[in-house]
C-alpha cells in the first residue's frame, strides 16, 4: 500500500506576525508513513508585511486572491490541494512537528474521510494559555479526504467538514497536534453576548442548505436519505443557537 499523500494549506489574512511560524511548522513536519505533496498558502488579500514573510519560504506555494473573506479562502484552500488528504492551518496557529507522522496510520482506512485531533491553546506569545489539551474541532485540527471535502464546497466555515464525521466517516485522536492561538485579533467575536451563537446559527443554516442541494444528486460515499436526516439535524441546531443567542443578549452575558 502506497503512503497517503497530504497537502497542507495555510490560510492567511494580515497575520504577518504569526504566518511564518505556521508555514515553518508545515514544511518541517517529521517524516513518517505519508507523503507531503506540497505546502500552499492561500493569501486572502493581505495588506501587511505577509509578502515579505512568504519570500523566506520558497518551498511554499503562495496563492493570492483579493480579500474575499474566510469562507472564500477556506473554499479556495480545498480546491488548491493536490494530495489525497488536505490539512488546514489558520495562519495564527501552528502544527506540532510530529502531527502528520502521528496521523499517518489512520489515513489508509478507506472508511475514514475526516480526522479531528486535540490542540494546545497558547496566547499571542505562544505560551500555554490553558492547562492540558482541548478536544479541537477548529480549522487547524482537521484533516479531510480531499475529494470528499470538495463535494461539500462552497463552504462557510469548517463546520461543513464535520458533516463527514456526522455521517460516520470520522476519527478522533486525543493527541494535541496543533498549537491554537488565542489573541486580541482573532477572527470571531466570542465575547459579545449573542454574537457567536448567532454566527453559528447562520453557519448551521448554510450547512443545511448545502445538504439539501446534495440530496438530489448525492456523492457516491453517502445516501440521499442520510443527507436528508442530517439536514434536519442542522436546522434544529440553528434554532438552538438562535435561542441561545437571544438568552445571552437578554442576560447580557455568555452562558
Amino acid at each position: 500500500m502506497s503512503a497517503p499523500s497530504i497537502t497542507i494549506v495555510v490560510i492567511n489574512h494580515d497575520y504577518e506576525r504569526y504566518v511564518g511560524e505556521a508555514i515553518r511548522s508545515a514544511i518541517t513536519q517529521e517524516p513518517g508513513g505519508y507523503r507531503l505533496t506540497d505546502v500552499v498558502v492561500v493569501d486572502d488579500g493581505s495588506t501587511d508585511g505577509s509578502e515579505n514573510v512568504y519570500a523566506t519560504f520558497p518551498a511554499a506555494r503562495v496563492v493570492r486572491q483579493p480579500h474575499l473573506g474566510f469562507p472564500a479562502a477556506l473554499t479556495r484552500a480545498i480546491t488548491e490541494a493536490s494530495g489525497e488528504w488536505v490539512a488546514l492551518c489558520d495562519a495564527d496557529d501552528a502544527f506540532e512537528p510530529h502531527k502528520l507522522r502521528t496521523l499517518a496510520p489512520v489515513l489508509n482506512r478507506q472508511e475514514i474521510s475526516f480526522i479531528q485531533h486535540a490542540e494546545r491553546v497558547v496566547d499571542f506569545r505562544g505560551r500555554l494559555f490553558a492547562e492540558g489539551a482541548h478536544p479541537g474541532g477548529a480549522t487547524s485540527t482537521l484533516l479531510m479526504r480531499t475529494a470528499h471535502a470538495r463535494d461539500l464546497l462552497p463552504v462557510t466555515n469548517e463546520l461543513f467538514f464535520h458533516v463527514l464525521a456526522d455521517l460516520g466517516r470520522g476519527a478522533v485522536l486525543n493527541d494535541p497536534l496543533t498549537r491554537y492561538r488565542v489573541h486580541a485579533g482573532s477572527m470571531t467575536d466570542r465575547i459579545t453576548p449573542g454574537v457567536f451563537a448567532e454566527y453559528m446559527a447562520h453557519v448551521c443554516d448554510d450547512v443545511a442548505a448545502r445538504l439539501d442541494a446534495l440530496t438530489s444528486s448525492p456523492p457516491a460515499w453517502v445516501q440521499a436519505a442520510e443527507l436528508d436526516r442530517l439536514r434536519s439535524t442542522y436546522r434544529d441546531r440553528a434554532a438552538t443557537y438562535r435561542a441561545d443567542a437571544i438568552k445571552q443578549i437578554e442576560r447580557g452575558v455568555l452562558r
